[in-house]
């Protein structure tokens, strides 16, 4: 098909949705308009009406187009884009009919079909802004899926750093941090050695000005985190478990606080026996009476945070904080006290 030469009766037959852009572009300017030779004679009692189809009509109504052969007149676009759906008297026979054509011309630009085809003739080989928006939004999502899955991989390789300085009992930093020392720390030791091996951890560490994820505020809050999910690792464990032991244990920190290790020791599903670590918690007092209350709070108060079933509980062990007691009794004595209350 030469597209050059283009007629009605062609446009009848043509697939239009299987020609390329190229194609559609260009036919979309060789609309067919002849010279039609349609006239029209209405005979009335006084006297004989005639009519001739005027060629500035074409002009007018930019949708119009000819056949030649047939001598009436179609819509252009709903040839081209609403064969099966436009109005028949425009796509399939013609219209010849002079006399009601301004009330065809009328009715069928508001028939939804030739609405449908005009937008969609128009936007033909135009920008189409809903298309262009969504390739921004795809765009804009495809950055942002990049940027997490960067900061994502360098948030692990500090977790990993973390994790290598908890495997040896090494601690994360000393009482200076400052940049132009030689020795910078255990942490930012890993970190900057890492660096030297991973081109994106060293972009980030270079270029990065809100989020580096070395000061010791990162670090504690990672640390919580790591806490958290072993803790909620133990609560799976308790849960399976059909007894368990807590262990408190005393430690006199830099400062002279006297915080409070707590430890769970369980039996899992298999067979073996483990023994967790839980945390550590801070009791209030000063003499014997009130630090005893205070132990036996904290251990009841992580007790309750693990275990759902107090009757799991069968033993309570402690190591310094067994030698404290006065004439009230010791923190064996206020603990047993507060579990039975907590069983009830």
């Amino acid at each position: 098909m030469a597209l050059c030469k283009i007629s009605v009766s062609v446009l009848k037959q043509l697939h239009f949705s299987t020609l390329c852009l190229e194609q559609k572009i260009e036919l979309k300017l060789l609309r067919p308009t002849p010279l039609l030779n349609l006239i029209q004679v209405t005979k009335c009692k006084t006297r004989d009406f005639k009519r001739k189809f005027k060629s500035d009509l074409c002009e007018k109504c930019s949708w119009i187009c000819g056949c030649e052969s047939t001598n009436r007149l179609f819509c252009f676009p709903c040839l081209l884009l609403a064969k099966q759906n436009g109005d028949s008297s425009w796509v399939s026979y013609g219209v010849a009919d002079l006399s009601h054509l301004t009330q065809k011309i009328k009715k069928h630009e508001c028939s939804q079909s030739h609405l449908n085809s005009i937008l969609e003739f128009n936007l033909l080989g135009k920008v189409d802004v809903r298309q262009q928006l969504d390739i921004a939004f795809r765009s804009n999502v495809k950055r942002h899926n990049e940027k997490v899955t960067k900061n994502r991989y360098v948030l692990t390789k500090i977790i990993d750093c973390i994790l290598f300085c908890g495997a040896f009992e090494l601690a994360l930093r000393g009482h200076d941090e400052r940049e132009d020392l030689l020795n910078t720390g255990v942490f930012r030791g890993p970190i900057n050695f890492s660096a030297e091996l991973d081109s994106s951890l060293k972009d980030h560490l270079t270029s990065a000005t809100i989020f580096k994820g070395t000061s010791k505020e990162i670090q504690h809050d990672l640390l919580d985190c790591m806490l958290t999910v072993c803790q909620n690792h133990i609560k799976g464990e308790i849960s399976e478990a059909s007894f368990v032991s807590v262990i408190a244990d005393e430690t006199t920190d830099v400062i002279i606080n006297l915080p409070i290790g707590c430890r769970f020791r369980y039996v899992l599903s298999n067979g073996q026996p483990v023994e967790r670590f839980w945390g550590f918690t801070n009791p209030t007092g000063n003499d014997a009476k009130y630090l005893n209350s205070s132990i036996a709070e904290c251990i009841q108060a992580s007790l309750e945070k693990v275990v759902a079933k107090p009757e799991k509980l069968i033993s309570q062990s402690y190591d310094g904080t067994n030698v404290m007691s006065d004439q009230h009794a010791g923190v064996q004595s206020s603990f047993i006290n507060g579990v039975q209350a907590f069983i009830q």
